[in-house]
C-alpha cells in the first residue's frame, strides 16, 4: 500500500504547494486542492451515485424475490442476479468507485494529517492556524474555542450528504452515528485536515444535485426519443397502410382496365360476327334469283 501511497502523496503534496505559491493562502490551497481532486474524480462520483439509485429501485422486485425463494438462497441468487443482469445493474457497481477513490482519500489524510510534511511559511485561514487541531488550541482558548468552528461545520455538512445519500430506512442510524463520528475525529485532526473534509462534503452535496439534473435531464431526452420512436413508427405504418391503399387501388385500376378491355374485345367480336351475318343474309337471296333466271333461260332454249 506504501508504494501506492507513496508517489500519490508526493503528487498531491506538489498541487497543494502550486496552489499555494499561486493564492498564497494555505486554506484556499486546501480548497481548490478539494475542488480538484472532486472534479477528477465525478466521473466515478456519477457512476458510484447512479449505480446506487438504481439499485434502490429494483429493492422492492427484489424483496419480492426473496420472498418466492425464502428456503432456497442459491436459486434467489441466481434469480437476483438475472433480474439485475435484465436491467444492467451491476451490484458492485457502487463499490468501486469508491474503492478507486480510496487511495485518494488515504493519501490527502496522510498529508494533511501531518504538519511536519507541509512547509510553508503561512498556515493560517481565517485566523486559524491550519496545523493545529482543536484539541491542541484548547489550553489556550478554553471552552470558546474558534478551533471547534470547523469540525462543526464539517459534521453538519456530512449529516446533510447522508441524508441525500443514504435513502434506506433500515440505514438511518448510520445517518447520525457518521456525522458524530465526524464530529468527534475532527477534534484531534489538524484543522487543515478537517477544512478538506468539510470542502468535500460540500463538493459531494454540489454533485449530488448536478447528477441527480443530469439524470433527469437524460431521462427527458429518453422519452423524447421513446416518443420519437413511437410516433415514427406510426407514420411509418401510416405511411406503409397508404401505400398498401394505393397498391390495392392501383390493381383494382389495372383489373377495371383489363376488364373493360375484354368487354371491348368481346362487343367487337359480336358486331364483327353479326356483321359478317348480315352480310350472308343479304348476299344468299341474290344467288337465289340468278339460279332462277339460269333456269328459265334454259326452258326457253328447250
Amino acid at each position: 500500500m506504501e508504494q501506492i501511497l507513496g508517489p500519490l502523496v508526493e503528487y498531491i503534496n506538489a498541487a497543494l504547494m502550486f496552489f499555494f505559491y499561486q493564492t498564497g493562502n494555505y486554506g484556499l490551497a486546501i480548497i481548490l486542492l478539494a475542488f480538484v481532486v472532486n472534479l477528477l474524480t465525478f466521473p466515478l462520483t456519477k457512476k458510484q451515485i447512479s449505480a446506487s439509485r438504481k439499485l434502490q429501485e429494483l429493492q422492492p422486485e427484489l424483496k419480492k424475490l426473496q420472498e418466492k425463494y425464502k428456503g432456497d438462497k442459491e436459486k434467489y441468487n441466481r434469480a437476483m442476479m438475472e433480474y439485475m443482469r435484465e436491467h444492467r445493474v451491476n451490484p458492485l457497481g457502487g463499490c468501486l468507485p469508491l474503492l478507486i477513490q480510496l487511495p485518494i482519500i488515504f493519501a490527502v489524510f496522510q498529508l494533511l494529517n501531518n504538519p511536519g510534511a507541509t512547509v510553508v511559511d503561512n498556515t493560517f485561514f481565517l485566523g486559524l492556524d491550519l496545523l493545529r487541531s482543536a484539541s491542541e488550541a484548547a489550553p489556550d482558548f478554553g471552552f470558546i474555542n474558534p478551533y471547534y468552528i470547523l469540525p462543526l461545520i464539517s459534521a453538519a455538512a456530512t449529516f446533510f450528504h447522508q441524508r441525500l445519500v443514504l435513502t434506506d430506512p433500515k440505514q438511518k442510524m448510520l445517518l447520525y452515528i457518521f456525522p458524530v463520528m465526524i464530529l468527534v475525529f475532527s477534534v484531534s485532526f489538524p484543522a487543515g485536515l478537517v477544512l478538506y473534509w468539510t470542502t468535500n462534503s460540500l463538493f459531494s452535496i454540489g454533485n449530488h444535485f448536478v447528477i441527480k439534473a443530469l439524470d433527469k435531464d437524460r431521462g427527458r431526452r429518453e422519452e423524447k426519443g421513446t416518443a420519437k420512436a413511437g410516433k415514427e413508427v406510426k407514420t411509418g405504418e401510416r405511411e406503409s397502410s397508404e401505400a398498401r391503399k394505393d397498391w390495392q387501388g392501383g390493381e383494382i385500376a389495372v383489373a377495371d382496365k383489363v376488364k373493360r378491355k375484354a368487354d371491348q374485345d368481346r362487343s367487337k367480336k359480336k358486331n364483327e360476327v353479326a356483321g359478317k351475318k348480315e352480310a350472308s343474309i343479304k348476299i344468299a337471296p341474290k344467288s337465289k334469283k340468278k339460279v332462277k333466271g339460269k333456269k328459265k333461260g334454259a326452258g326457253r332454249n328447250r
